[in-house]
């Protein structure tokens, strides 16, 4: 089964979104939905494969992870730090507009913290990635899966990829 997609516009909260909200809930200054930015999301079908497909294309995995550690580099020093992880790794693997945020995912920081180091260097990085797509790809299995992504996620880089592969 090929993957396939439908763009599709809408204002989404995502994590960021929340927290900023819940401060100036605190502060007295609710934040409007009209405020929050319009997302393209992107409606699509795909299996385990897709993804995997991806990881095992070497080239285009590293090019891609390359392009999201330049992302989140925000201080240029060629490493990753907990903070700079945490701002963008919810955007760079989001599946959809809902991610858990604040205390969900402290246990899964630490985790990374533990597991890869407290400041990712590239090729760890695209470790992390790599695990991450491989436990959510085992997840999916073969049963097609219908979900709603960031247009510049990994699962859409994915899903673009098994396309132009096909073509």
């Amino acid at each position: 089964m090929q993957a396939i997609y439908n763009a599709i516009e809408f204002p989404c909260m995502c994590a960021n979104d929340k927290e900023k909200e819940e401060k100036k809930k605190r502060k007295g200054n609710l934040q409007t939905r009209e405020s929050f930015q319009i997302r393209i999301m992107i409606e699509t079908v795909f299996t385990s494969q897709t993804i995997m497909g991806l990881i095992s294309d070497t080239k285009a995995f590293e090019s891609i992870t390359d392009d999201y550690f330049k992302i989140l580099d925000l201080d240029g020093d060629g490493t990753l730090s907990p903070s700079e992880l945490r701002k963008g790794l919810n955007r760079v693997v989001a599946v959809e507009s809902e991610v858990a945020s604040g205390e969900e995912t402290d246990s899964v920081y630490e985790a990374i913290v533990e597991r890869f180091g407290e400041n990712l260097a590239p090729g760890k990085f695209k470790d992390l990635i790599s695990e991450i797509l491989t436990a959510m790809a085992r997840a999916f299995g073969n049963t097609p899966v219908i979900m709603v992504v960031h247009n510049d996620g990994l699962i859409m880089k994915a899903v673009r990829h098994e396309s132009e592969k096909a073509m």
